[in-house]
């Protein structure tokens, strides 16, 4: 059985994806860089963000010298099939079949992307 991650506020999945799409161990500074790309926090408000991510075990935190480094603990893949379930479970009462059918009665689906969705339940056969 898969162990149950908690969801992220917005707050700190902006910065889990921030460090996920970097594959890479970040400083706090590499972090607030990219963070002034979407939102002007204060440095000590990433840092608050960053220490209840790391008390969360969702990052862990290496000092070297006196700069802190952040690498992820979960996985993007992990974290997304865990919101995802919950998604499923919560609005489609835990039917992915209704999800599939909101989505293309809502005419969010393209006829590439539902021929794209074809393909994958092929494959998985």
């Amino acid at each position: 059985m898969e162990e149950i991650i908690k969801s992220l506020p917005d707050s700190e999945l902006k910065v889990m994806k921030i460090i996920w799409n970097n594959n890479k161990k970040m400083s706090t500074g590499e972090i607030d860089a990219e963070l002034k790309n979407e939102i002007d926090w204060k440095l000590s408000t990433l840092q608050v963000i960053l220490s209840r991510l790391t008390e969360k075990g969702f990052l862990k935190n290496e000092k070297i010298g006196r700069i802190n480094y952040y690498s992820s603990i979960v996985d993007f893949s992990r974290y997304s099939r865990n919101e995802t379930k919950n998604f499923i479970r919560k609005m489609y009462d835990n039917s992915s079949k209704k999800l599939i059918a909101s989505l293309i009665e809502s005419d969010e689906l393209t006829d590439e992307d539902i021929e794209e969705i074809k393909n994958i339940l092929n494959r998985s056969k």
